[in-house]
């Protein structure tokens, strides 16, 4: 015995609770378990997870820089294809179908893999079997092996935030007189797993079969409410004592998940002690999750033949992580971009505690896991030749934290997405990486009646378009609308055009209301132009998409829509000068709720009620004060003396403050909230929850220990300067990619991109559909015109 490996007195001897188990893939790269011939090594200190390649080594470099030493090693070699077929086809040979929801085929990573676990010693350079450590040490590794990763958590957490109690499960009646319950198996058959409890009266009954899955079932559960009409159960194998939120409740009057306030203590009542329950199997999230990982899409072309899948540098996809290709194409369509390669292949790895946790590290990971070629390889476990496909789990978890969408596991909008990853990338980096998207857009507006006006000069890196939806035809089965194909080149002309705007206040001449006329334009034109079609509708309130025919633009020629000048006959008003803090609103914020066709009286009270941070914020503002009866009464800066949140250089404005104060802080803390980040109300929002007992003193450890401040609003100023000092006439461009989307709802679907690559010298259209990269020829591309939703082009050289 005393030849064995025993644990060291530095490593604990147990998991901590609530720890963070990384063990899916390297915190600096994608190197994992499966494709790294050396495995992945967890940090058996701070499970952490690091790897060993020819190139790299980083779990040396971790050991460099902490002193940890051991690491357990887990090391997975697919299967031989024959054995695997097994569990890919069925006894005819044919490929298993799509499951539905909640109709998941459980497969091991012992189905798959030859699993090798080791204890690695860095210092040593050597490696411990599992039969040359002690039994305390095994322990140790069996706990290590069957907690959740970390990425697992955060995607159970992000489904469990979607779940709510509902009308039943809060006012949930109890019936006495339960008398004894055999929980062993359902009261109606002999089924002894899948079992459901009834939380009115104590009846256990089997729950609905899992098709193609071993968790049998015979629906007793359901036939119980659908007989006694007691809606709410809670399923035996889900009950945990770690976490009373993951239990799996299910109410089937409102048929759907949802939680019950005080669970435990109604579990009681049929002796049930939640403090002592072990989970014994999956919960539906986990199931949920499952189904949405491996859901499949059809990759054939035209005239149905599979499209060639293709590798190399570049040309590596994502996995799907539930519902995320919305960020899969976003990310693919950036990274394409010769700026963004630049950007990262210079940027250094920062120092920090936790890589997880820092968005420069987690974009550096991608930069390497996209462009270096290492993870492009073929290597499907579905029986097919695509690539296993990258993970971003870590990115997606922290992109998205804290916002109240993207921090779900529910489909979201892509251009939204690509919006909100821009803004932050900006606040992240300054300017300087999303320069060749940033251009000059003028508004005009002049009074019809004595044809004084004013131009607006903004700096934007996106234009949305509205695009002519004109039914054309019905087709009498289906009754989907056939709508008359268009071109995009219309949209910028239907965008640029006069338009008249009723209800105008002139300062000069007084009229009150007026007519106006505006206009608008490029002052300058981008390196990178970002386009939204505008596909998405409001019908009854309810957001649509049409499916109008886009003929594919393959160039682009805005070089006539310039931005508008003042005539002989108009005259520019003298701009009016803020001081005394008075209010500016955010430029970009202002820009895109004007591109979404909201007058701009509203734009500029929604922003400076809102905190003039973001348009988001100040549109759901402005929907919920469209029958205030001064909502359209002139906005007068000299009002807002304190309205510009973004400005100040002496701390954060009171209006700020008060904004985050009316969310339930207090005054000191919303105002550390300000000054830690920079006076950003989302960031500052993002703090306050994550920090809701601080004591909101404001140290100056505190504020020095902060990043860098970058001053985006300086930044926009010396950019806007610079890009009208250099602006050049030149508006050619040609199409580099295209994220499309399928479905009717932005929210709903599945959104992949085409992006032209170089292959063997020669330009070819590349489709990247979630870990499918696959070549194809323009005719393999019709459904780009019905379904493309946000272009990127690439400015042709003079």
């Amino acid at each position: 015995m005393s030849d064995l490996l025993d644990i060291p007195e530095d490593v604990p001897s147990s998991i901590a609770p609530n720890a963070r188990i990384f063990k899916d893939d390297c915190m600096y790269s994608f190197d994992t378990a499966e494709n790294n011939e050396l495995g992945l090594d967890i940090d058996l200190i701070s499970y952490q997870a690091f790897s060993r390649t020819k190139d790299y080594n980083y779990t040396l470099e971790n050991y460099g820089k902490t002193g940890h030493s051991l690491y357990l090693n887990i090391n997975k070699v697919l299967k031989p294809q024959e054995e695997r077929n097994k569990l890919l086809y069925n006894e005819n040979g044919e490929k298993n179908q799509k499951l539905q929801k909640l109709e998941i085929k459980e497969v091991k990573d012992d189905d798959l893999y030859n699993t090798t676990i080791t204890i690695y010693d860095a210092d040593e350079d050597k490696s411990y079997a599992l039969d040359q450590i002690t039994p305390r040490f095994q322990s140790l590794v069996e706990q290590i092996l069957n907690a959740n990763s970390s990425n697992r958590d955060d995607e159970i957490k992000q489904w469990e935030q979607e779940i709510f109690p509902c009308e039943h499960s809060v006012d949930l009646q109890q019936f006495d007189n339960v008398g004894t319950i055999d929980l062993t198996k359902c009261s109606q058959c002999d089924l002894k797993e899948n079992l459901w409890i009834c939380l009115h009266c104590g009846a256990l009954g089997c729950g609905r079969e899992q098709f193609g899955s071993s968790l049998k079932g015979n629906s007793h559960a359901l036939s119980h409410y659908e007989l006694a009409e007691h809606p709410v159960a809670v399923k035996l194998g889900s009950l945990s004592a770690d976490n009373e939120d993951s239990c799996d409740v299910y109410c089937y009057k409102c048929n759907d998940e949802v939680k019950v306030p005080n669970l435990s203590e109604k579990l009681l009542k049929f002796g049930i002690d939640l403090k002592s329950a072990v989970k014994t199997e999956k919960s539906l999230i986990e199931l949920n999750i499952d189904q949405n990982m491996n859901w499949e899409f059809n990759l054939e072309g035209a005239n149905g033949e599979k499209l060639e899948p293709v590798y190399g540098k570049g040309l590596t996809g994502f996995q799907n992580l539930g519902n995320s290709c919305y960020l899969n194409s976003v990310v693919q369509a950036l990274f394409d971009l010769e700026s963004y390669q630049k950007f990262f292949s210079d940027l250094e790895t920062p120092e920090s505690e936790n890589p997880a946790d820092d968005l420069r590290i987690q974009l550096l990971k991608i930069y390497d896991g996209l462009l270096s070629g290492r993870y492009s390889k073929p290597g499907s476990l579905k029986g097919d030749d695509y690539q296993l496909g990258l993970k971003p789990s870590s990115f997606k978890t922290l992109i998205g934290e804290n916002h109240p969408e993207f921090k779900t596991q529910k489909q979201q909008d892509a251009f939204e997405f690509l919006l909100y990853l821009l803004d932050k990338l900006d606040n992240e980096f300054g300017l300087s990486l999303n320069k060749d998207l940033k251009f000059l857009y003028s508004h005009k507006t002049v009074c019809s009646n004595c044809k004084h006006g004013n131009l607006r000069t903004n700096l934007v890196d996106n234009i949305s378009v509205s695009i002519k939806d004109e039914v054309i035809d019905i087709e009498k089965e289906s009754g989907k609308k056939i709508y008359k194909p268009v071109s995009l080149i219309d949209s910028f002309k239907d965008y640029c055009a006069n338009e008249a705007v009723e209800g105008y206040n002139c300062d000069n001449c007084g009229q009150k209301p007026g007519l106006a006329i505006k206009s608008g334009g490029f002052k300058s034109f981008p390196e990178v132009l970002i386009v939204n079609a505008q596909r998405i509708k409001l019908e009854n309130w309810v957001p649509i998409k049409v499916d109008v025919p886009i003929e594919i633009p393959t160039t682009l020629d805005i070089s006539s829509f310039k931005a508008p000048v003042f005539s002989a006959d108009e005259v520019e008003d003298e701009k009016k000068e803020s001081s005394g803090g008075g209010f500016v609103p955010n430029s970009d914020a202002l820009n895109n709720l004007l591109l979404m066709g909201f007058p701009e009286v509203r734009c500029l009270k929604g922003l400076f009620n809102t905190g003039n941070s973001n348009a988001e914020d100040a549109m759901n503002w402005i929907f919920a004060h469209m029958d205030d009866m001064d909502i359209d009464e002139p906005f007068d800066p000299s009002d807002a003396t304190s309205g510009n949140a973004n400005a100040s250089s002496n701390g954060p404005s009171q209006e700020a403050i008060d904004n985050l104060s009316s969310m339930g802080f207090s005054q000191q803390l919303a105002k550390k909230a300000l000054v830690l980040n920079s006076n950003d109300i989302n960031a500052s929002l993002e703090w306050l929850f994550s920090n809701p007992d601080d004591d909101g003193v404001i140290s100056e450890d505190a504020v020095s220990s902060n990043k860098p401040v970058v001053n985006i609003e300086k930044e926009k100023d010396e950019l806007s300067r610079e890009i009208e000092a250099t602006a050049d006439s030149n508006g050619n461009y040609e199409l580099q990619s295209v994220i499309c989307h399928k479905g009717t709802s932005p929210h709903t679907g599945h959104y992949v991109v085409f992006i032209k690559k170089k292959i063997e010298g020669n330009d070819r259209w590349v489709l990247f559909n979630d870990e499918k990269v696959v070549a194809c020829e323009e005719h393999n591309m019709e459904d780009v015109k019905t379904n493309a939703y946000v272009y990127i082009f690439r400015k042709v050289k003079s």
